[in-house]
């Protein structure tokens, strides 16, 4: 376990909702502008039974949303159980993973905020588009595309049509670790949501809190 946390959903389709984080540790995928590289080494964190965790979570107070992140939720050996013991406790559960593992089964309350790489932010970007016609027929998927600068943008689109996202569920984010970072960005990136017919996503926690722990 790497964090456990109360904040509100910073990005995707909640984004705004009071939400309870649990962020799990371990991954490999390697985004070199990754904002939780302290959740890389797969034995980090704190050794923890759902029991303890559940009791962790429910001391923050109470919220209509639970955010399993990481890391890469999927590549933890627990992911299975421990979501189906989180849909016992929360009216909805998202989990957030680069989609380089498909999910191991579907619920109406559960939810993927699926961020495939693009070329430029990792050498195992296409391992995390290996799954995308799995994640495009799960209709609780929302594919969420951190787009930075040139070629970018160029490469979000091609890979948009290539795997044939379903448009209206596909959301782009600008990339940035701060708020100068997100407001240079942000107007490239609107442009091509319009071009696109897509959503734009936002990342309310750089806005209001910047890039840090626990928020």
């Amino acid at each position: 376990m790497s964090e456990i946390f109360l904040s509100l959903q910073g990005e995707g389709p909640s984004a705004g909702t009071p939400a309870t984080f649990i962020r799990l540790q371990g991954c490999d995928v390697g985004c070199h502008w990754c904002d939780t590289r302290y959740a890389w080494e797969f034995g980090g964190g704190r050794p923890m039974g759902f029991d303890q965790m559940w009791a962790e979570a429910r001391a923050l107070g109470e919220s209509p949303l639970l955010v399993v992140t990481g890391g890469e939720p999927f590549e933890d050996p627990a992911i299975h159980p421990l979501l189906l013991e989180a849909l016992d406790r929360w009216p909805r559960v998202e989990v957030e993973t680069s989609g380089i593992i498909p999910t191991p089964f579907r619920d109406d309350r559960l939810f993927f905020n699926v961020s495939p790489k693009l070329p430029s932010v990792t050498p195992r970007w296409a391992e995390t588009w290996r799954h995308a016609h799995e994640w495009s027929e799960e209709p609780n998927t929302t594919f969420k595309l951190v787009v930075g600068d040139p070629p970018d943008p160029d490469d979000a689109e091609r890979m948009i049509v290539e795997h044939s996202l379903p448009l209206d569920r596909v959301m782009l984010m600008p990339e940035g670790l701060t708020e100068d970072r997100l407001r240079a960005r942000a107007p490239m990136v609107a442009e091509l949501c319009k071009r696109l017919r897509v959503r734009m996503s936002p990342r309310l926690h750089i806005w209001m809190w910047g890039a840090r722990r626990g928020v």
